[in-house]
This record gives C-alpha cells, sequence and structure tokens, in this order.
C-alpha cells in the first residue's frame, strides 16, 4: 500500500511538471530525473527506482565540439540530431559497439563543431569507447590528443582533443 501511495504521488509531481518539457533553453528540464530531455513516464520509472532502492540509474552520454568538457559542470546541451555539436544520449548502459555497430553513424551528415581551425574534442564514457575511422580503426591516439578526465554525474569522462 506504501508503494502505491509513493507511486501515486510520484506520478502526480511529474504530471504538474509536464509545462516545463516545452522550455527552449538549455538549462535541464524541471522533472527530467534521467536527464534525457524529456518529461515522461521513464522519469517515474526512474523516481519510483530512487524511492524503492534509494539509488539512482546511471545515464552515459558522449560529446563532440568546441567547449573543452572539463570545464562543464552539466550534461548541457543534449543534441539528437546528426549535425550539431553537444552531449549525446548513449543510454543507462553502455554497450559493445563495432564498425557494423557504431555508437554513432551520422551517415553522410558530418557534425559541424563552429570555427574551422578550432580546437574539436570528443568525451567519451569510459577509456573502451574508441574514436574510429571510416574502415573502423582506432584513431583514438593517433590523431586526437588525451586531454584528460573529468567527472559529470559520477561518471568519468575521457577527453581527448
Amino acid at each position: 500500500m506504501k508503494t502505491k501511495k509513493l507511486f501515486l504521488i510520484a506520478a502526480m509531481l511529474l504530471a504538474s511538471m509536464c509545462t516545463f518539457a516545452q522550455s527552449e533553453s538549455n538549462e535541464p528540464l524541471k522533472g527530467d530525473v534521467n536527464g534525457d530531455g524529456k518529461v515522461d513516464v521513464a522519469d517515474i520509472t526512474a523516481i519510483v527506482a530512487i524511492i524503492m532502492n534509494n539509488t539512482s540509474q546511471t545515464t552515459y552520454y558522449w560529446y563532440v565540439g568546441q567547449t573543452d568538457p572539463s570545464t562543464m559542470s552539466s550534461i548541457t546541451p543534449v543534441v539528437s540530431d546528426t549535425s550539431s555539436p553537444g552531449w549525446r544520449l548513449i543510454g543507462s548502459s553502455i554497450g559493445t559497439y563495432t564498425m557494423n555497430n557504431p555508437l554513432w553513424d551520422g551517415g553522410l551528415n558530418k557534425i559541424t563543431t563552429g570555427e574551422t581551425k578550432a580546437t574539436t574534442y570528443v568525451a567519451l564514457p569510459n577509456d573502451v569507447l574508441k574514436v574510429r575511422d571510416g574502415d573502423g580503426n582506432d584513431i583514438t591516439n593517433s590523431v586526437y590528443n588525451t586531454v584528460g578526465t573529468t567527472s559529470i554525474n559520477n561518471v568519468i569522462y575521457y577527453i581527448y582533443s
């Protein structure tokens, strides 16, 4: 009975927050518990999991852009298109990625990061994920320089420039 009441309260709180989902700013949405950029049933599930387990689910992202991720304290902006710089959602677990199963496949689209000759950064949520060329070769350390790491939302991100 206690669980049902907690679930009902969580659902009512999120329902009252849905108006914030239309925000145009890059600030995190109120009620967006899992950080996916929208307020929906998945946030209710995350709240129930927090209440029941007193833990939160880790959400992983990767980044490409001209702002050094080591200067960031939050995962913003989160983008979903195939051409903008910013953070992109991986999910609640880091899968196994290969040439046939890439983390990102923008097709013919390239991510436009801004100034042509400015430094571009890539941040990956572990040191197993690598930047690969079109043939699947690891170019993480041959083309990119290791900058260091940063921790955002209790996830260590490895930064390359």
